[in-house]
């Protein structure tokens, strides 16, 4: 029983100066609490918003220009645009809220069938200094037929069923077209593209900085894709060219291979993974420098075989009538060819 007097001193004395702390100096708990009730005040926001609809009509032409909010684009019927614009503003207060709202400016216009809406922002240095922070959403009726091109700086971007030549570009978004008709480019720095169900005349761009990269069920002439610290996946894929290139990210293909098409997948520290359809030969070209090569089908190599007896790190050969090209390349990453 002695033994535990000391500890129970020392449990005392480390925690007397927190009652003592308490109990004679209330005021410095009064302190803390209204900083943390201030704190909260500060972390509260204003909000308000203002919602218009913008037509613009006869148009065959369209650009939608954005700084900060969503712009998502669907089929509608006749000739004519129809923007539902909604502006919101954050503030400490509804009066700075207010000016905040007014401050920004949707342009809308249309010329020689050429229709053009954008957002404008203040330039001068006191709204500059004053923290602007109004979003703007665009949702728009456009007509199939169309030519759109849809731009935001900080938003998503979401198109479907629009037949016309399309472009779609954001600095920190997604982006997502569906039943496209002329896509030419999809691109987003910061987030994901994905094209669905798409059928491409020409050739298509697709990229991305730090996002996936995403086609499905997509027939194009020619694909030229990348991704620098994201996926690059071709699912259910008809394109007589691919370029697709990964920097740490997999490369996955799936799709019927063109006779006489060429389909370059590379990667640095990702895996490639080509999943060919039924009926398709091609002329193999497969190298990785530290991972490696695996083949579900027959290849008839060429020449001599190497790597007997290890791990495969190179497969060149021809699979079928050869009529396509497949030239796989990755440094640090395994190669897998299977069949559908």
């Amino acid at each position: 029983m002695r033994g535990l007097f000391p500890v129970a001193l020392v449990l005392v004395a480390v925690a007397a100066p927190q009652v003592v702390d308490a109990q004679v100096y209330p005021e410095r708990i009064a302190v803390k609490i209204k900083r943390v009730e201030a704190y909260q005040r500060r972390g509260e926001r204003a909000e308000q918003t203002e919602r218009k609809t913008v037509q613009l009509s006869g148009i065959t032409s369209l650009d939608v220009g954005n700084i900060s909010g969503d712009i998502t684009v669907t089929r509608g019927s006749g000739s004519d645009a129809t923007i539902e614009v909604i502006k919101t503003a954050r503030a400490g207060s509804d009066q700075a809220a207010r000016e905040m709202l007014q401050s920004v400016e949707v342009v809308s216009s249309t010329r020689s069938g050429r229709g053009d809406i954008h957002v404008q922002y203040p330039n001068d240095s006191v709204w500059r200094h004053r923290n602007v922070n109004v979003s703007v959403t665009f949702n728009v009726t456009a007509p199939a037929g169309v030519r759109l091109s849809a731009k935001s700086v900080s938003g998503s971007i979401k198109v479907s069923d629009i037949k016309g030549e399309l472009s779609v570009e954001t600095v920190s978004g997604n982006v997502r077209v569906a039943s496209a008709g002329r896509l030419a480019t999809a691109k987003s720095i910061s987030g994901n593209v994905e094209v669905v169900d798409t059928q491409v005349d020409g050739a298509l761009e697709a990229s991305s900085v730090s996002g996936n990269v995403i086609l499905h069920r997509l027939n194009a002439r020619r694909l030229d894709l990348g991704s620098v610290s994201g996926d690059v996946r071709l699912l259910d894929i008809q394109s007589d060219r691919v370029d697709a290139q990964s920097i740490s990210g997999t490369i996955e293909f799936s799709g019927a291979l063109a006779r006489n098409g060429r389909y370059d997948l590379k990667s640095h520290s990702g895996e490639i993974r080509v999943t060919v359809a039924a009926g398709g030969g091609f002329e193999l070209n497969a190298t990785s420098f530290s991972g490696e090569v695996r083949s579900e089908l027959p290849i008839t190599t060429h020449g001599v075989e190497g790597d007997r007896g290890r791990r495969r790190r190179t497969l060149s050969g021809t699979y079928g009538d050869g009529s396509a090209v497949l030239d796989l390349t990755t440094f640090s990453g395994s190669i897998v060819i299977t069949k559908k």
